[in-house]
């Protein structure tokens, strides 16, 4: 018997809320904690609390997490994702960041048909870490609430797609400084590291918070997240007056009438046709990646602990199909196209780990002008690896 009980929703609640923020300080404070990052943090502690009998592993707050605050992080998240912006400024690189993307969803194909007996749920894991490798935990965060995936199962996987993304970064940074590489593909003969960082800042630079930004910040996610709800049902009953009469179609409905892919499509909208006073807004990305670590919080909770250690080794072997397939296909098609290197590889790095860590290596190699094609194509992974996990699931599924 848990010490606290399923209906004690305050005191649950200041416990998330606690938790959430300890990991967020954990990582900024500790260089052990930033390398483990906050969302596997936060996936600890809970985990702890729950096996330690101090929470209990179900109940409403929780659910209160996942129904009403997690459609509300899509808009805040993407509140610059102007899309005649990401057109304009990417370049080359929105081409091989596109051949990652379809690299990571041949992975997903192949780590399903090799390890489908081992993997629980295995075109839900597919489709969740589709959307990982292409976007990042926002789309894993929307395919796990969409696909009702077991929540010790998704607490696996996040251990071993942090585990996996290490690797694959660490892999990433040697093919960058490898002569071999450097001998085979097209790259940049000068890097400027004074330059990237510049480059940067001015992009992630901390900005002031008023009260007016958050509020307007709330207003318009909370205008696009009804506005989304309201197509839905619209969407609901026009779609099943029409018969599915092939598997594609009925593929089509699903994404059709997926609230999250309609959040995406019109944040994606809001974002493009007003451009100008939102990027005046300080404070959404702040909000919506405190209420994304809030939801993994909550993953972790219904979690046993040694299930999760028992069933992390076969899916780390799965996400590391789907990541590695991914940079081994985005390289053979790149050197075929005549992509550069740096493109290929922050590309690679975008759809694993999304703008962040593109932007830090970028930064880190000096590679002055990739750092804003790196960040904005990451934030075009946001919008494109929610549907695109979708489907895979979809078509996966018996």
């Amino acid at each position: 018997m848990p010490f606290l009980n399923p209906d004690d929703t305050w005191p649950l609640m200041a416990l998330m809320v606690a938790g959430t923020t300890l990991s967020i300080w954990m990582e900024q404070r500790f260089r052990w904690a930033a390398k483990l990052s906050a969302p596997v943090i936060a996936l600890l502690v809970a985990m702890a609390l729950t096996n330690a009998r101090v929470m209990p592993m179900e109940s409403p707050a929780y659910d209160f997490v996942g129904k009403w605050l997690v459609p509300l992080a899509l808009p805040l998240l993407l509140f610059r994702a102007n899309f005649m912006d990401i057109a304009r400024r990417t370049g080359k690189m929105m081409i091989a960041f596109h051949i990652s993307s379809l690299g990571t969803m041949l992975g997903a194909v192949l780590a399903f048909w090799l390890l489908r007996h081992a993997v629980p749920e295995p075109a839900k894991a597919a489709g969740i870490m589709t959307g990982s490798y292409i976007g990042g935990m926002i789309n894993f965060m929307a395919i796990s609430e969409s696909t009702r995936a077991a929540g010790s199962m998704t607490s696996s996987l996040i251990v071993a797609d942090n585990l996996v993304m290490a690797a694959l970064f660490l892999a990433l940074l040697w093919i960058a400084g490898s002569p071999f590489f450097l001998r085979h593909f097209a790259h940049e003969k000068e890097s400027d590291a004074a330059g990237a960082q510049n480059k940067a800042a001015a992009h992630w630079d901390r900005k002031g918070i008023a009260l007016l930004d958050i509020g307007k910040s709330l207003a318009v996610a909370s205008a696009v997240v009804a506005a989304a709800m309201l197509l839905k049902k619209s969407l609901d009953v026009s779609c099943a007056a029409q018969p599915a009469d092939s598997r594609w179609l009925a593929m089509g409905k699903v994404l059709a009438t997926n609230h999250y892919v309609l959040i995406t499509a019109l944040s994606l909208a809001v974002s493009t046709v007003f451009a100008r006073p939102l990027a005046a807004v300080n404070g959404p990305e702040e909000l919506g990646s405190f209420i994304l670590y809030l939801f993994l919080f909550t993953i972790g909770l219904p979690a046993d602990l040694m299930a999760v250690l028992f069933k992390s080794p076969v899916l780390f072997a799965f996400c590391g199909i789907i990541a590695f397939t991914n940079l081994f296909f985005t390289l053979v098609l790149g050197k075929i196209f005549r992509l550069k290197l740096e493109d290929l590889l922050l590309s690679v790095n975008a759809t694993v780990g999304g703008p962040p860590t593109a932007a830090a290596m970028a930064i880190s190699k000096g590679w002055a002008n990739f750092v804003l094609p790196g960040i904005l194509v990451g934030i075009w992974g946001y919008i494109i690896g929610t549907p695109l996990g979708l489907f895979i699931t979809s078509w996966l599924s018996p």
